[in-house]
C-alpha cells in the first residue's frame, strides 16, 4: 500500500532523517525536544512505516493514548490501543460486557503471533500484569477447510480459551454445538462463523449474522485468539488450583477450576495462575519505543500503583480481597526503568531533562500548531495567499467539503486546486485541497509545509473511521418460554405450557399447549402460528388470562376496534384539516445555513440527514408543519431541531423552543447559544431562573423582534408573551404538558409550522401504520460512538462503590449513583459521604420541591457535585456529558427497558462509559428478579434482554404518541394484535375498502412437523414454526428453505411437507378458501360466504377438473371426488388444483 503523502514530507525534514536513522540502528536512547501533541502522532506514524518494526508509544493517561492511536489511524492500518484493564476488585462480577476484553485480546495475540504493530499504551496499561505471551498463543486456534477436528477438545479448549458455551450463539466470546455444526464468534470477529462438518472434516465455514442468524459469505479459515487475556492453559489451572486450596474465600473460585470451567472475574488472580508477564514481554527485541512527556509517565504510573496498593490492602483487611491481587501492577520504577532501551526516543514539548533515562543522542524540531479557522474563511484565504508567497506546501484535508471549500475561497480570490483522493506525494509549493480526513493539523516551518484537517476548519473531524450500523433487533418468537403470556387473535391471553406431539387420524403433529382462565386448555396445530403472539403490552404481572367461550374477548377486542377506530377518523380529519391550511413558504438553504451545517462536529447519522431534509421540504412548502421526530437522548434530535430554527430566523421569522422542565430549557438554550455564536441570530432563555428584569427585556425582544430565538417552559404560554413574527414552534416532549397546557399549545400552533419532538422510540410497525395521518420522522440510528457502555454486574460491596466513584473522579469525571428507594435517600447518601469523603454528593429525587430539584440538577450540571445519589428520574431526558459512570443500587427490582435507557445516560463523550448493575450480596432472589438478573446478563451482549428492552420501550413510546387510554387497550389486546387493529382502522378512515381476509383451515393427512432431531432446541423449532405458518409465496418458501438448510442441514421429508402445506394455505386463502380437506377419494372446498369470485371462470375450472362438483349449503363449496385415489395421491394433485382456484378470485385493490 502507497505510503501516506503525509508521512512522505517527513523524509524532506533533516531533523526527522537524523532521528530515524538512529533509532533503525539501534544508536542509543535519544531526547527530542518541540514536538507538539499532533506533531507526535505524526512523527510516531512516520517511524513506524519507516523503521518497519514494532513501535511502542507510551504516554501518560488513557485520553490521549486512544487519541495518538485514533489520530494515528488515518496514517497506518496496523496501529492498535492497548486500553488498561478494567476490573472491579471490590465484589464479584457475574457478567460483564466483552468491548474492553475484547480490544485488549485482539492487540496481544497479534503481538504474541508475531504482528509488526504500532503500540499505543497508558501508563496505567504499561504496569499492568498479563499472562505470558506463551499462554495466549498456546490458546489460540484456527479452522480452516478440509481440517480434521474432534468437536469434544475442540469444545474443552474454548472453554480454557474463555469462550462461553451457549444454546444460541449471538455475542462474542460465545460458541454453540448443534450436531455436526459448530457456531463460534471469536472475540475479535466482526461476524461470528458457522462451521459445518462432514463426519469429523470441515465441510464448509461461512460468517452469519448474529440477529438474523443467516449466513453472509462462505470463508476459507478462522483464528480464534483467546476470548479472555487469562486463558487457562493445563499448567494454568493446576497452578490456580494449587493456590487455591489454601484460600477458603475462594472455594467458589476453586470448585469451578475442578469441574473444568472458567471462574468468571480470572483477570484479577492472574497472579495465582500465571508467573511475572508485563507488555514489555510481549515486545520484540528490536522494538522502537516512543515515551510521551516521561516525566508526567512516571507521575501518573505511581499514582496508580499508589492507589491500587491502597484499595487491596483496604480489601485484604476487610477480607474481600486476596494478598496476590496487589501484584497485578507492577513497580513502576522498574518497569519504566525498562523502557530504555538503544532504540528509545523520549518526546518532550520543551527542552528539559529526566533523570531515570539518559539520552545519548538530543534531536530539535521547530514547529507550530496549526491555526483554527472556525467560520473564519477570510482569515484562512489571507493565510493561504501569504503561504504562496513565502513558498509553503499546503495540504488541506476537508472531508466532505472539498469542493464546497474552494467555491468559498475562489469567493474569496484564492485558487486551490481539489483532489478527492491524493495518493501521490505532495508538489513543493502547491495549495492542494483534499477530500480526505486526517485527525489534526500541523506546521513544519523548516521545511514550510502545513496541514489542515476538518478539526481546524469546522471545529471537529467529522470523518470518523467507523460508521455506526444501523442494527433494529426484532423481538421473534424465539424468546417464547414455558410460563409465558401469549395472546391468539380469536380465544385471547392464555399461557403457553410448551410443544406436545399429538396424533389425529393416524399424523403426528406438533401442538401449541395454551392454557386459559379456569384451567382450560387449547392446543394450537403449529400452522396456525401466524394467529399466536408472545403478549408484550405492559406489565405482564398484571395481564388477566382470557376465558374460553365467554365472549369477554371478543367484547375487549371490539371495545379496542371502536376506540382505535374513533382516533383514526379524528387524526384523518385533522390531518386533512391541517393540509388545507395555508402557512408560510420558506425560503431554500442560504450559505449561512450551509456554514452553519457544516460547522456541525458530528458526522451526522443517516437518519439525522433524512428528518433534516423531510422537515425542510415540509417548511418550504405552503402547508402547515406539523411534524413529529422521535428519537432516543443524545440521538441528535436537537440539531435536526436547530437547523430548522435557523432556517426560520436567515428568513426573517421567529422561532421558539417549548420545553416541559427549567433543565431541559437550560440545556437547549446552552446547546443553542453555543451553535449560533458568530451568527446575528439573538437566543433568550424564559424560565423561572429569569429575574424580573430579565423577563422584562426577554418579552420586549420577542414582541419587538429583537429575539430571534427563545428557549422556555410553560411560561410561554402566558398571555404576557407576544411575538412579532413566530415562524416556527418546537415542542420537547409534549406528553409531559399537562391538559390545560395541551389546549394553548394546540391554539399556538394552528397556523405555526409546528415541530414536536420525543424521546421515547416509536415502533416501526406503528410508524408504518400512521403513514398518511400523521408526518413522521424517525432517528433510530445511534450516533457514532467510539466505546460502548463497559457494563458489568456484580453483588454490591462498599469497596466496589467506592472503586468506581474514586476512578470516574480521578479522570475528572462525574457519577449517578441510582438508588430507588425515596425514604431513605438522605440517609443513604450520608452513607456515601462517608464512604467516599473525597466526593461532593447530592441527591435529587421526584418527590422534592420542582424549584430544589431544578436547583441540584442545574448544579450538578455546573459540576458543583460529583455524585448525584437520584432515583430513576435521571432516565428521561438529561444529558449530561461528563456522567460517565451509572452504579446502579438493587438492578434486579427493575424493568429491563428502565436499566437499557438508565444505561443510555453514560457514555455519550468520548470516553469510555461505565455502567454497574448491582444486587446485594447473599440475597436470596425471587423467581422473577432471578430471571430479570439473568437478562441483565444477556443485556451485557446484545442478546435478547437487549431485545425485550426495546419492545418495552417502543410500547412507552406508542403510549406516549396516541395518549393514556389507547395504552390501556394496548395492554388489553397485546402489541401486535393493537397494530393490525390499527392498520384496519386507519384504512377505514381514509376511505379505503377493507380486504376480505380469508384464513384457511388445512386438514391434510400428511406427517408435517420438524423433528426434535433436527432443531433440538425449543425455543428454535417454535420459531421455525412461526416463520413457516407466515409463508404468503414462493420466495417465501425459498427464504426458509435457505435458513434451514444455512442452520440445520438438509431438510427432512415431514419439514419439506410442512413448509408445502405452508404454501398451499397460503393461496389456498387467496382464493378465499375457509376449509380445505383431503381424505381417501376425496378433496373438500369450502369457500367463503362473501367471496368475491369470479362464477363462470369457477364453473368453467370445475368442468376441468374430473369428479368435480359444487355442493350447496349455507356456505359454498366444491368437492373432487377420485374413489380409487387415496389421501397421498390426492395431496400430490392438490398445487394443480389450488392454483386453478386462485386464478377464479377477483383481485381487490
Amino acid at each position: 500500500m502507497a505510503e501516506h503523502p503525509l508521512l512522505n514530507i517527513l523524509k524532506t525534514h533533516p531533523e526527522y532523517g537524523r532521528l530515524a536513522a538512529n533509532l533503525a540502528s539501534g544508536a542509543g536512547c535519544a531526547a527530542v525536544f518541540g514536538l507538539g501533541e499532533a506533531h507526535r502522532t505524526h512523527v510516531a506514524a512516520g517511524l513506524f512505516a519507516e523503521c518497519k518494526r514494532t513501535l511502542l508509544v507510551v504516554t501518560a493517561n488513557e485520553t490521549s493514548a486512544a487519541r495518538i492511536a485514533e489520530d494515528a489511524a488515518y496514517y497506518v492500518k496496523e496501529v492498535r490501543h492497548l486500553p488498561a484493564r478494567e476490573t472491579p476488585l471490590g465484589g464479584r462480577a457475574v457478567a460483564a460486557s466483552a468491548g474492553l476484553a475484547a480490544r485488549r485480546v485482539e492487540a496481544l495475540a497479534a503481538l504474541a503471533c508475531g504482528e509488526k504493530l504500532m503500540l499505543v499504551v497508558s501508563a496505567e496499561a504499561l504496569l499492568q500484569r498479563l499472562a505470558p505471551p506463551a499462554a495466549l498463543t498456546a490458546s489460540a486456534q484456527s479452522l480452516r477447510l478440509g481440517q480434521r477436528i474432534n468437536l469434544r477438545a475442540l469444545a474443552a479448549s474454548l472453554v480454557d480459551a474463555g469462550y462461553e458455551r451457549v444454546d444460541l450463539c449471538e455475542g462474542k466470546g460465545q460458541f454453540c454445538l448443534r450436531g455436526g455444526y459448530l457456531d463460534l464468534y471469536p472475540i475479535t470477529a466482526e461476524l461470528p462463523v458457522r462451521v459445518e462438518l462432514f463426519d469429523d472434516e470441515i465441510d464448509t465455514m461461512r460468517t452469519y449474522d448474529p440477529a438474523s442468524q443467516r449466513s453472509v459469505e462462505n470463508v476459507e479459515s478462522c483464528a480464534i485468539p483467546p476470548a479472555s487475556e487469562a486463558p487457562l492453559t493445563a499448567r494454568a489451572r493446576e497452578a490456580g488450583m494449587r493456590a487455591m486450596r489454601r484460600k477458603p474465600r475462594l472455594e467458589a473460585e476453586y470448585q469451578s477450576l475442578k469441574e473444568g470451567i472458567a471462574p468468571p472475574g480470572a483477570e484479577k488472580l492472574l497472579p495465582l495462575f500465571y508467573p511475572e508477564a508485563y507488555i514489555t514481554d510481549y515486545l520484540p527485541e528490536d522494538t522502537v519505543i516512543l515515551i510521551d512527556e516521561p516525566q508526567r509517565v512516571e507521575e501518573s504510573a505511581k499514582l496508580a500503583h499508589n492507589n491500587h496498593l491502597e484499595l487491596v490492602s483496604d480489601l485484604v483487611a476487610r477480607g474481600e480481597a486476596e494478598p496476590e491481587e496487589a501484584e497485578l501492577l507492577g513497580s513502576p520504577m522498574k518497569l519504566i526503568g525498562s523502557l530504555d532501551t538503544p532504540r528509545t526516543a523520549m518526546l518532550f514539548a520543551l527542552t528539559r531533562t529526566y533523570g531515570l533515562i539518559r539520552p545519548r543522542e538530543l534531536y530539535r524540531f521547530e514547529t507550530r500548531p496549526a491555526s483554527r479557522y472556525v467560520g473564519a474563511g477570510e482569515a484562512l484565504a489571507a493565510d493561504i495567499i501569504n503561504w504562496k508567497k513565502h513558498g509553503y506546501t499546503a495540504l488541506i484535508y476537508a472531508g466532505n467539503h472539498a469542493v464546497r471549500l474552494q467555491d468559498m475561497l475562489l469567493d474569496s480570490g484564492v485558487d486551490a486546486a481539489v483532489t478527492q483522493r491524493l495518493a501521490r506525494p505532495a508538489v513543493p509549493g502547491e495549495i492542494l485541497i483534499a477530500g480526505e480526513s486526517v485527525g489534526r493539523g500541523f506546521e513544519y516551518p523548516e521545511i514550510k509545509f502545513v496541514a489542515l484537517s476538518e478539526t481546524e476548519l469546522y471545529g471537529a473531524a467529522r470523518e470518523k473511521l467507523a460508521v455506526a450500523k444501523k442494527r433494529k433487533p426484532q423481538l421473534a418468537f424465539s424468546e417464547l418460554a414455558p410460563g409465558d403470556l401469549v395472546v391468539h387473535e380469536v380465544h385471547g391471553i392464555g399461557r403457553f405450557v410448551g410443544v406436545e406431539k399429538l396424533t389425529a387420524a393416524g399424523v403426528a403433529r406438533d401442538y401449541l399447549h395454551l392454557v386459559y382462565a379456569a384451567g382450560d386448555k387449547l392446543y394450537i396445530p403449529t400452522d396456525q402460528l401466524d394467529r399466536v403472539q408472545k403478549y408484550v403490552g405492559g406489565e405482564e404481572e398484571q395481564a388477566r388470562l382470557s376465558k374460553l367461550g365467554s365472549g369477554e374477548w371478543q367484547r375487549t377486542v371490539s371495545k379496542t376496534r371502536e376506540s382505535v377506530k374513533a382516533l383514526a377518523f379524528d387524526l384523518v380529519r385533522l390531518y386533512g384539516d391541517r393540509m388545507n391550511r395555508r402557512g408560510h413558504a420558506f425560503s431554500p438553504d442560504t450559505q449561512w445555513q450551509r456554514t452553519l451545517e457544516d460547522s456541525f462536529p458530528y458526522r451526522e447519522t443517516p437518519d439525522q440527514l433524512t428528518s433534516i431534509a423531510e422537515i425542510k421540504k415540509d417548511m418550504e412548502s405552503e402547508r402547515v408543519m406539523d411534524r413529529l421526530l422521535c428519537g432516543d437522548v443524545g440521538y441528535g434530535k436537537t440539531e435536526v431541531a436547530l437547523r430548522a430554527a435557523f432556517k426560520a430566523v436567515t428568513d426573517g421569522k421567529q422561532a421558539a423552543f417549548l420545553v416541559p422542565t427549567t433543565i431541559l430549557a437550560q440545556q437547549h438554550y446552552n446547546t443553542l447559544a453555543a451553535r449560533f455564536a458568530g451568527y446575528p441570530v439573538n437566543v433568550a432563555l424564559l424560565s423561572r431562573f429569569n429575574t424580573p428584569q430579565q423577563e422584562r427585556q426577554a418579552l420586549e425582544g420577542l414582541a419587538k423582534g429583537g429575539i430571534d430565538v427563545v428557549v422556555g417552559t410553560h411560561k410561554l404560554l402566558g398571555k404576557s408573551v407576544k411575538f412579532k413574527d413566530l415562524g416556527l414552534l418546537v415542542i420537547d416532549e409534549e406528553q409531559r404538558f399537562g391538559v390545560g397546557h395541551k389546549e394553548q399549545i394546540k391554539e399556538m400552533r394552528r397556523n405555526v409550522d409546528c415541530l414536536t419532538l420525543s424521546a421515547t422510540p416509536i415502533p416501526r410497525t406503528l410508524h408504518m401504520s400512521m403513514t398518511g395521518i400523521r408526518d413522521m420522522s424517525v432517528i433510530e440510528t445511534p450516533p457514532e460512538q467510539r466505546y460502548p457502555v463497559q457494563t458489568y454486574v456484580m453483588e454490591y460491596t462498599d469497596a466496589m462503590a467506592r472503586e468506581a466513584i474514586l476512578k470516574e473522579l480521578g479522570r475528572g469525571g462525574q457519577v449517578y449513583f441510582v438508588y430507588n428507594r425515596v425514604q431513605g435517600m438522605e440517609r443513604f447518601a450520608e452513607y456515601l459521604r462517608n464512604l467516599v469523603p473525597e466526593a461532593r454528593v447530592a441527591f435529587a429525587h421526584g418527590q422534592m420541591s420542582e424549584r430544589s430539584l431544578e436547583r441540584t440538577m442545574l448544579d450538578f450540571m455546573d459540576q458543583a457535585y460529583d455524585v448525584l445519589l437520584c432515583s430513576t428520574i435521571i432516565e428521561s431526558g438529561l444529558d449530561i456529558t461528563n456522567v460517565n459512570t451509572i452504579i446502579v443500587y438493587d438492578a434486579d427490582k427493575m424493568g429491563l427497558s428502565q436499566l437499557y435507557q438508565l444505561r443510555g445516560r453514560v457514555g455519550r463523550g468520548a470516553r469510555l462509559g461505565y455502567a454497574y448493575l448491582t444486587f446485594l450480596k447473599d440475597k436470596v432472589l425471587t423467581d422473577v428478579a432471578e430471571k430479570r438478573l439473568s437478562a441483565i446478563r444477556e443485556f451485557t451482549q446484545f442478546g435478547a434482554g437487549f431485545k425485550i428492552a426495546l419492545r418495552d420501550l417502543e410500547i412507552r413510546g406508542a403510549g406516549n404518541l396516541l395518549g393514556p387510554e389507547q395504552h390501556g387497550h394496548m395492554a388489553a389486546v397485546g402489541y401486535d394484535l393493537y397494530c393490525k387493529i390499527v392498520e384496519g382502522a386507519v384504512r377505514e378512515a381514509r376511505g379505503e375498502p377493507e380486504p376480505v381476509r380469508v384464513d384457511t383451515v388445512m386438514d391434510v393427512p400428511v406427517s408435517a412437523s420438524i423433528p426434535h432431531e433436527y432443531i433440538p432446541r425449543e425455543a428454535d423449532r417454535l420459531s421455525m414454526y412461526k416463520r413457516i405458518a407466515l409463508i404468503s409465496s414462493r420466495d417465501d418458501v425459498y427464504d426458509v428453505q435457505d435458513e434451514l438448510i444455512d442452520r440445520y442441514g438438509d431438510i427432512p421429508k415431514e419439514t419439506a411437507s410442512l413448509i408445502n402445506i405452508a404454501l398451499l394455505k397460503a393461496e389456498a386463502s387467496r382464493a378465499y378458501v375457509t376449509q380445505l380437506s383431503v381424505r381417501d377419494g376425496e378433496i373438500r372446498f369450502v369457500f367463503d360466504r362473501d367471496a368475491p369470485l369470479d362464477g363462470a371462470k369457477l364453473v368453467s375450472v370445475a368442468g376441468k377438473i374430473d369428479g368435480a362438483q359444487f355442493a350447496y349449503s349455507e356456505t359454498p363449496a366444491l368437492v373432487i371426488r377420485r374413489p380409487r385415489s387415496d389421501a397421498q395421491a390426492l395431496y400430490g394433485m392438490l398445487p394443480q388444483f389450488v392454483y386453478m382456484l386462485v386464478d377464479c378470485a377477483i383481485l381487490q385493490k
